[in-house]
């Protein structure tokens, strides 16, 4: 590696974090901000269990759209075993789902389904469309056309900004780590099954959280390599990238200014 195009992606990676880093879905999310204070009522819990469903449910489309259009192997590896792992299929430490097992209930939106359970969902409904409020639905339309773009670097660029979203944070400290999305989920969470003194079988399960924040620096670590990698090919295109990963964000934030929006009238 040549030091003239070291120091090119140097400068490309303060641009990355200038234009990603900083997007206010990752370091203001307010309904975020305010979920971990667990002062979340029931209904504003069973308003976020209902729209974080389609999501989970939503994404397979997504997904199956990233690993089709991913612009090498790597990336389509990459997007499969995600996809797999979303399908119900075990998943390694390395990320992968070699030689992993596969069971229905595994499925993360059927996990996400037991997860609700306490909360007398009708589990049917779950993930539908038409349960989805107009924000959720731009959302996801919003992820198909940037993590599932035919194009190959605009969905790259996408999938490394929901890939560092969602990973924000961890591994570089407890303070860091507490403003990651999923912990602050977690942390309403606990603060809200402890408030209503629940017992053991009504309290809300936090493993389909906690197992998504485990899992993600793992994410993470791979869409910066994967970032890194393509950067050194003479057909990188950097416009396209930050262009992918910033729309992708935007999609993400508004999911979260429409559960901002409906919580205060709940």
């Amino acid at each position: 590696m040549n030091t003239p195009r070291r120091k090119d992606f140097e400068v490309f990676w303060g641009i990355v974090q200038k234009e990603i880093h900083t997007h206010p879905v990752i370091v203001d999310n307010s309904y975020c901000k305010w979920f971990k204070k667990g002062e979340a009522s029931e209904a504003q819990i069973i308003d976020l269990f209902e729209q974080f469903a389609v999501f989970s449910k939503w994404f397979l489309l997504a997904q199956l759209m990233r690993l089709l259009n991913a612009s090498d192997r790597e990336s389509e590896t990459h997007a499969r075993y995600i996809l797999a792992n979303e399908l119900g299929v075990g998943i390694n430490p390395d990320g992968s789902t070699e030689e992993q097992p596969f069971k229905t209930r595994w499925a993360h939106i059927n996990w996400l389904r037991d997860t609700a359970r306490p909360l007398n969902l009708d589990p049917d409904k779950l993930g539908s469309w038409e349960s989805s409020s107009p924000q959720t639905k731009e959302f996801i339309k919003g992820l198909e056309s940037t993590y599932g773009s035919k194009d190959g670097e605009f969905g790259r660029g996408a999938s490394y900004a929901i890939e560092t979203w969602a990973a924000w944070g961890i591994g570089k400290g407890e303070e860091a780590e507490a403003d990651n999305f999923w912990k602050e989920l977690i942390t309403g969470l606990e603060i809200y099954n402890d408030r209503k003194a629940l017992s053991a079988d009504q309290k809300i399960p936090l493993d389909f959280f906690q197992f998504h924040f485990d899992s993600e620096k793992g994410h993470g670590d791979n869409v910066l390599e994967e970032m890194r990698d393509a950067y050194y090919k003479p057909e990188f295109d950097h416009k396209k990238f930050l262009r992918g990963g910033h729309q992708a964000l935007d999609a993400i934030h508004t999911f979260w200014l429409g559960l901002d929006q409906s919580r205060r009238g709940l």
